[in-house]
Formats: structure tokens, sequence, C-alpha cells
């Protein structure tokens, strides 16, 4: 296989991006949960425990201790924002969280970075813009490289 000198340009333009968007945009999909989210502890089913460390003044923080919201998120304390856990940098103002805190959609339903066109299959086109979509000899629906769909 031959490749232009050039070829892997754009893929090294890629890798030299920022891994973590600030702030972060719904059309990118880069966004993560774990970004934001302070070291907390985590119940049977997966969710936050958070540490309510005074509850008059409604303060959390974290085991680092980090503030955090009522949700888990890391904030900034004079300003209530949410920021990045890494660096500090505000990733979601908080006149943007609802109000138990939980940050905008869609990045409050896609928290861990989901795209669906990753688990798409190949498809030829027709001319209507429709995947063409075959069957193997068992009758399972599979993509043009025949992996099942």
């Amino acid at each position: 296989m031959l490749v232009k000198d050039d070829g892997l340009a754009d893929f090294k333009a890629q890798q030299d991006k920022e891994i973590v968007e600030v702030p972060p945009t719904s059309q990118s999909r880069r966004f993560n949960e774990c970004d934001i989210i302070g070291n907390l502890e985590r119940d049977e089913k997966g969710n936050v425990v958070n540490n309510l460390v005074d509850e008059a003044a409604g303060q959390f923080k974290d085991k680092d201790g980090k503030d955090t919201n009522q949700r888990g998120y890391v904030i900034d304390p004079a300003t209530g924002d949410v920021i990045n856990n890494h660096n500090g940098a505000t990733m979601f103002k908080k006149a943007e969280l609802d109000e138990r805190g939980e940050v905008p959609a869609p990045f409050n339903v896609e928290k861990h970075n989901f795209n669906p066109h990753r688990v798409r299959g190949d498809f030829e086109h027709d001319r209507n813009g429709k995947p063409i979509i075959a069957q193997n000899d068992k009758g399972n629906f599979v993509d043009k490289k025949g992996k099942r769909i």
C-alpha cells in the first residue's frame, strides 16, 4: 500500500487537539462526566454517594477535599460553576444547571461520550441515501463487510 507523505497529517492534527474540551460542545461529542465528577464513593447501583460536610450551608466535598454540588460535580466555591476536575477551567456556569445541580441537556443524558456512529454498520446506499441491508446465508442482516447488524 502506498501512502502519500502528508497522508497522516490530518490524523496528527487530531492527536494534537486537547482531549478535554472546555467548555464542551454537544456537536463534538467529546464530553465525559469523568471530567467534572469529584472523587466520590459509589453505591451498589453505581450512583454517586456525595459527602455532605455542612448540612446548614449545603456544602459537599469529595475525598480530595474539593467542593462539589449535590450531584457530585466539582464546583468553584466562589461562583458555583461546574469546573473541570483536572485544571479548574469552567465547564458549565451555575445558571446553566438545573435546581438539582444537574448539567444541561444533552450532556446530562450523554454522560459517557456514546457516539452512535461508532456502532453503526458499514453500508452501501441507494439513490435516496437509504442503506442497502443484505442478509447472509443464515438469514441474519449484515453490513457490506459481512458483520451482523
